[in-house]
């Protein structure tokens, strides 16, 4: 706790002081917060809120930490469905024999260089004595 708000302690006993860090204002929330209970109709209406207002302000409205709205998001399969899960696996399968293929070409390229670069410091070490001597 900041020192600064250590004279709140002493002042508010059995509260809770919270910073908010946007606007830095106080809020006073009592010690025992029971849990919230939030029906299946609330919330995919945060879930869409979030959607079209930005995640960090609605869990901030809400009061809601981000590991539950990833999980009412993986519950309710929000943003991937099963069928983009599977289309995206299919892609990825595919774009990694593509990349594949594509790496495989290319050290042919570097190997048929590196072999020409050779052939040429062999005909230059042939006709001129003096390559690669100090």
């Amino acid at each position: 706790m900041p020192v600064f708000l250590r004279k709140w302690r002493k002042i508010i006993p059995g509260r809770v002081l919270q910073i908010l860090s946007d606007n830095y204002q106080l809020q006073l929330w009592p010690m025992a917060i029971q849990r919230r209970k939030f029906s299946d109709a609330e919330k995919l209406s945060i879930l869409d809120e979030a959607r079209r207002e930005g995640v960090t302000a609605v869990l901030r409205k809400h009061r809601l930490s981000y590991s539950v709205f990833v999980r009412w998001k993986q519950k309710y399969g929000i943003g991937v469905t099963q069928t983009t899960r599977k289309s995206q696996g299919d892609r990825a399968i595919s774009e990694l024999k593509h990349l594949m293929e594509e790496n495989g070409r290319l050290k042919k390229i570097i190997a048929d260089q590196a072999l020409e670069l050779e052939r040429k410091d062999e005909d230059l070490r042939k006709h001129n004595p003096m390559y690669g001597k100090r």
